[in-house]
C-alpha cells in the first residue's frame, strides 16, 4: 500500500471515529416500553424486521441503500420460527458499518442489570458485535459494550452476551447487531433478562 493510500485510509477512519464520537442529538423518537419482535417472528420473508431500525442514520440514503436487515428463510434460523440478516449490498468505503437495532425506555428497567443473549454467525471473512448503550436524557452514555476486543467471526451459530447496568437516572436503553464493513450476519434466538443489581 503507498503512502498516500495509507493517509487517505487513516483519514477516513477518523472522521469516522470523530463522527460516531459526537454527542447523540437530544431530540428522543418515542421509546419503547418492551423490547419487540426478538424472535423476528413478524413479518414475511424477505421482508425488513418489523419493530427493529437500521442504521446509522447519517448515511442511510433511499437511493442507494449500503445494508439492509431481512427477515431470513426458515432453513437459516437457529431454533425459533425465524430470524435476521443485515448485510452489505455495495462496496462503499465510506459506509464502514450498519447497525440493527431498537431503542427502550429505561424507566422500569433503572437499578438493573441487563443480560442481552442472542445466537449470531456470520459470513466467511465477515465481523459483527453485539451492541448495548445506556443514555440519560442529557444524551450523556453511562453504559457502552460493542464486544470491541472480542468481535463475532464464526461462520457457526454460537451465543454471545453482553451485560449492562442500569443506571438509576437512565433514560434510553440501546441494543443490537452491528455488521462491520463487508459480508452479512445471521441474528436469532435473542433474550433480555433484567435482574436487580447485586
Amino acid at each position: 500500500m503507498t503512502h498516500s493510500l495509507i493517509a487517505v485510509f487513516a483519514a477516513l477512519i477518523f472522521a469516522v471515529s470523530s463522527a460516531a464520537a459526537q454527542p447523540r442529538p437530544c431530540s428522543w423518537p418515542e421509546l419503547k416500553t418492551d423490547a419487540q419482535n426478538l424472535n423476528f417472528a413478524d413479518g414475511p420473508v424477505g421482508a425488513a424486521p418489523m419493530e427493529w431500525l437500521l442504521g446509522p442514520e447519517w448515511f442511510m440514503t433511499p437511493h442507494e441503500p449500503v445494508y439492509a436487515a431481512t427477515i431470513a428463510p426458515v432453513n437459516q434460523r437457529h431454533g425459533t420460527q425465524q430470524c435476521a440478516t443485515l448485510r452489505s449490498l455495495r462496496s462503499d468505503p465510506a459506509v464502514p458499518l450498519s447497525f440493527l437495532y431498537q431503542d427502550l425506555d429505561a424507566t422500569k428497567y433503572r437499578g438493573q442489570t441487563l443480560t442481552y443473549r442472542a445466537y449470531v454467525r456470520v459470513d466467511p471473512g465477515s465481523i459483527a458485535r453485539l451492541l448495548v448503550r445506556v443514555h440519560k436524557k442529557d444524551c450523556s452514555t453511562t453504559f457502552r459494550d460493542d464486544m470491541g476486543n472480542h468481535p463475532i467471526t464464526s461462520t457457526d451459530w454460537a451465543a454471545y452476551e453482553i451485560h449492562a447496568p442500569i443506571v438509576t437516572d437512565a433514560f434510553q436503553i440501546e441494543f443490537g447487531l452491528q455488521l462491520i464493513g463487508h459480508g452479512a450476519a445471521w441474528i436469532d434466538n435473542i433474550v433480555m433478562d433484567y435482574a436487580p443489581v447485586r
